[in-house]
């Protein structure tokens, strides 16, 4: 029988694998942006994933399932789901793959400030202005989508 959370995915962007599932844990490699990992366990937000020969723990945060390992037979959508990451309302898939909200996306685009705005408020609070990306909702979607049905109750 597989793992808890056992299954096939990729990294959601680059990002380090460590040797423990601590944000203070020794790097065993790093994971590139889409890198193929296979997902051999679970404990608590942190994924046991291999890629290659390396083994180690990354954020579930950070992975994102291949669409083949969402598609789950009827039984397994059971509504009865255990949850133990501590979020309520979420399964473990969806917390896998988690779906950027493009409407709320469009209204936090609408919401920024001007560079020019930024390093006057920036000024005006004695901070540094620095740049910064941002980022591009569809980098963090599954590759081909969501199985259909996958949000139905």
């Amino acid at each position: 029988m597989p793992a808890q959370g056992a299954g096939k995915g990729y990294a959601a962007k680059a990002v380090d694998l460590l040797d423990r599932p601590a944000a203070q844990a020794k790097i065993v490699t790093k994971l590139a942006k889409r890198q193929s990992v296979e997902i051999i366990g679970r404990d608590g937000s942190w994924a046991k994933a291999k890629s290659g020969n390396a083994t180690g723990w990354v954020r579930l945060a950070d992975l994102r399932l291949n669409i083949a390992a969402l598609k789950l037979p009827a039984a397994a959508r059971s509504k009865s789901v255990k949850n133990d990451t501590g979020i309520r309302g979420f399964s473990e898939e969806e917390l896998l793959v988690g779906a950027p909200n493009l409407v709320e996306g469009e209204k936090l685009r609408r919401l920024g400030v001007t560079a020019r705005d930024a390093a006057s408020f920036a000024r005006a609070g004695n901070l540094k202005p620095r740049l910064q990306d941002y980022i591009q909702m569809q980098d963090y979607m599954p590759e081909g989508g969501f199985p259909e049905g996958f949000f139905d109750e």
